[in-house]
């Protein structure tokens, strides 16, 4: 069985890399004792595959990755992972996949959000909206499409909010 894990990372996590949280990851399944389907060869590694890669630094709400295993994971499962997790870090949605899921032709984009500390001057078609002393920027972002990286405009700080599905699910 097929299930995508969506998850949260912010606060000092924010500033792995992406391949510090794909370990970082790995390790915190591995610890819920979870029989996880394997790579053959030499050196085994779990059958992991995850979202778009970001950039260092920006808050992510909308990271997902794709876990194989014959045992049936629930909201019980979340649990365990969440207290086995640094602060900073949560996963916070689980969903069974078909076994021909491909998490890389599935996601069309992201949702993203600029957040700024004083007016910014936009790209046309871009619109902020004012909360209190913040202005916020929301755009999507193609999959293929390279992340914001923070202060590209001059934001303070860069948040990937929700993941874009195609109709493959």
């Amino acid at each position: 069985m097929k299930y995508i894990v969506h998850y949260k990372r912010y606060g000092l996590l924010r500033y792995l890399s992406n391949h510090e949280n794909m370990r970082m990851v790995e390790r915190i399944l591995r610890r819920t004792s979870v029989p996880f389907k394997m790579t053959e060869g030499f050196h085994e590694r779990m059958k992991l595959s995850f979202g778009r890669a970001l950039p260092t630094g920006v808050i992510d709400r909308a990271g997902i990755f794709l876990i194989s295993t014959d045992q049936l994971l629930d909201d019980e499962f979340l649990r365990t992972a969440n207290a086995l997790s640094p602060a900073g870090f949560e996963m916070f949605e689980i969903e069974k996949m078909k076994d021909d899921f491909n998490i890389g032709q599935a996601i069309a984009g992201y949702t993203f959000k600029l957040i700024f500390l004083k007016e910014p001057s936009l790209q046309d078609g871009w619109k902020a909206e004012k909360f209190g002393k913040i202005w916020i920027v929301s755009f999507t972002n193609e999959f293929n499409s390279p992340s914001p990286r923070p202060n590209d405009f001059g934001q303070f700080l860069t948040l990937r909010d929700r993941v874009i599905f195609r109709g493959l699910r």
